[in-house]
């Protein structure tokens, strides 16, 4: 069964990554933030929405959508040394590994 906390984190985390994209975009004018933010941030929150009617497709898409994010931001780290990529592989870890341990406990 999917927890509302579970599902309201994916959203707020989707929020978090549009909102992110566009200031990417507005103080470096880097189109690809502005694209990959707000396309990758609009797909987790309709994965959250997916999961807030009950459907097990959105946890798990937002499962893999936030690992892809993880090994992005991390290779991006390794690659500039910036503190904001750092930051963002963080926080794309921390919400991999939320998401992982609320998928194991469907198991059970």
């Amino acid at each position: 069964m999917i927890k509302k906390s579970t599902s309201w984190s994916v959203l707020v985390y989707g929020l978090l990554l549009i909102a992110l994209g566009y200031w990417g975009y507005h103080e470096a004018k880097s189109l690809i933030s502005l694209y990959m933010g707000g396309g990758l941030g609009a797909l987790l929150v309709l994965s959250s929405f997916l999961m807030f009617a009950g459907q097990k497709f959105g946890s798990y898409a937002a499962l893999f959508l936030t690992l892809v994010l993880t090994a992005t931001f991390g290779i991006r780290y390794s690659a500039t040394h910036r503190e904001l990529t750092a930051i963002l592989a963080v926080l794309s870890g921390g919400m991999l590994l939320f998401l992982l341990a609320q998928i194991a406990h469907w198991k059970r």
